[in-house]
């Protein structure tokens, strides 16, 4: 009897361990790069596609509360990336500055300290006014960008503005396939993120 409880309790932490062990080789949510557009979207269990063409597919979702548009990058039916969007609108700019913050405060909390952090002026009027981020950002007048490295994947954290439009994204990149990144992106064969 007791070996039979101890067969049983072996079989069931080695079916755990190997659980957990399949999760820890996710890459981002519960993909890993390099695989297709159909092993994607099967991995996305409570998301339904709202886009798909031959080189990406995107969802809507939450990210810390967040409304985001979740996107898929594929080249040569290969996951090459993937991005969140904030896809929230504020009148206050002053809003997508604190979700920058939120959203580069979690990946630290995950990532450890960013490699690198920028924050890129481009006109100087508000630079010191702490209170007119917000102001300075809608303009044009300034940059943020942080980026972390894991030992397979780029990570971007950035706020910009770009023809009237804040752009505050997160993007995932596969270092394994940063070739075919760059092939793809000069062939302009992927939609821009």
């Amino acid at each position: 009897m007791f070996r039979k409880l101890f067969i049983i309790a072996f079989v069931v932490s080695m079916s755990v361990q190997a659980k957990l062990s399949w999760s820890e080789n996710y890459t981002f949510r519960n993909t890993r790069w390099g695989m297709t557009a159909e092993e994607v979207i099967a991995s996305e269990l409570k998301l339904d596609p709202i886009g798909k063409s031959e080189n990406l597919v995107k969802y809507q979702t939450q990210v810390l509360g967040k409304n985001v548009e979740l996107v898929y990058l594929f080249a040569q039916n290969k996951l090459i990336g993937a991005s969140y969007r904030l896809d929230d609108n504020y009148i206050n700019s002053e809003h997508f500055v604190a979700a920058y913050l939120k959203f580069k405060a979690a990946l630290a909390q995950k990532y450890g300290p960013a490699k690198k952090k920028e924050t890129n002026w481009l006109n100087n009027v508000y630079r010191n006014r702490n209170n007119k981020r917000g102001l300075a950002l809608s303009l044009g007048h300034v940059e943020y960008l942080a980026i972390w490295e894991t030992p397979d994947t780029m990570i971007n954290c950035s706020l910009k503005e770009d023809k009237y439009y804040i752009l505050c994204s997160l993007e995932y990149w596969s270092k394994e396939f940063a070739g075919l990144h760059q092939e793809v992106k000069k062939e302009n064969k992927l939609d821009p993120l």
